[in-house]
């Protein structure tokens, strides 16, 4: 039997990433008390949430986001992009932000490119940077919606690919039904997604910096995954010839202040629409001088990789 949206949802409520247990008990303890209180259930509101960090509502370091994160997400682009063959096919980036994994994409000669994200910022970003080349504006198309509506009709795509968005969707189930319904049969999905100990570091030295009070009854917007859980989602969508693998590297910087920098730029502190406008640019100033302070100059990127590929004929 199919799991109902209900359920999906309550076993999104708890902390699925990687903390240690003081830290992880009063996450735990917001989250149940943001379910009470309903907002955890709220899926469009929390959705609304990434997409205003995104869109530089709550902090202006995501304006830096390929100046500091370029590097990080062309590795894996590249690395997703090793096992989807895009020349002369339809592909939609599901998620596409500023058009890291898109370009990379444009580099394969699909005939046809949907560059999808709930960003406008992003949106526009990416739409500047994959404008190029032979492509006309009906070969490179731009839409702003998210994973769990897209605007295609079924099997529209040969291929669907997602770099690095899963994790920060509600209803994970939905979006990969939803990105399953509008490829075609025979076509393939592959998405990269966080790991349990995604920015593991700099998570925990955040949640150790915040003032806690504007967050004691919010569950964040943020669900890792490991290789099975993302095994057992796409065989729930139907998908075959599933696999599953992960890589974990360590990326170094100068100083706490360059680690924080490049956090904030490229995860765009969404969960800072808690706090009154105000006192974001406070915040913002104690949490990078304690990255600082706490010598934290190490962060961990875990990614999952997953592949399925939808069936010929429904059962």
């Amino acid at each position: 039997m199919e799991p109902t949206k209900e359920r999906l949802k309550v076993k999104g409520l708890f902390w699925t990433g990687k903390l240690p247990v003081p830290p992880r008990i009063i996450v735990n303890a917001a989250s149940l008390i943001a379910w009470i209180r309903g907002n955890a259930r709220d899926s469009e509101a929390m959705k609304r949430q990434v997409f205003s960090g995104y869109d530089a509502t709550f902090s202006d370091h995501v304006l830096e986001y390929d100046r500091r994160g370029e590097a990080h997400y062309s590795r894996i682009a590249e690395r997703l992009i090793e096992e989807l063959d895009c020349e002369g096919k339809r592909v939609a980036d599901v998620g596409c932000g500023t058009g890291i994994l898109t370009k990379v994409i444009l580099e394969k000669k699909p005939s046809r490119m949907a560059c999808i994200d709930g960003s406008s910022l992003m949106l526009e970003e990416c739409r500047a940077k994959c404008n190029f080349g032979s492509f006309s504006d009906t070969e490179i198309t731009f839409h702003e919606t998210d994973a769990e509506n897209l605007p295609f009709p079924d099997q529209s795509f040969d291929i669907v690919s997602s770099s690095m968005v899963l994790g920060m969707i509600p209803d994970q189930s939905a979006a990969l039904r939803e990105m399953t319904r509008i490829l075609r049969p025979g076509g393939v999905i592959g998405i990269a997604t966080h790991g349990p100990s995604h920015y593991a570091e700099a998570i925990e030295a955040g949640l150790r910096a915040m003032t806690k009070r504007h967050f004691l009854s919010h569950r964040f917007e943020f669900w890792p995954r490991r290789e099975e859980e993302m095994a057992r989602l796409f065989c729930e969508a139907r998908l075959e010839k599933v696999a599953v693998g992960r890589i974990t590297w360590t990326e170094e910087f100068e100083s706490g202040r360059e680690l924080f920098d490049f956090y904030a730029a490229t995860s765009s502190l969404w969960w800072y629409h808690r706090l009154p406008s105000k006192k974001r640019k406070l915040e913002t100033e104690k949490t990078r001088a304690s990255f600082q302070r706490g010598r934290v100059t190490s962060i961990t990127s875990d990614v999952v990789f997953s592949f399925g590929t939808k069936k010929d004929k429904a059962d």
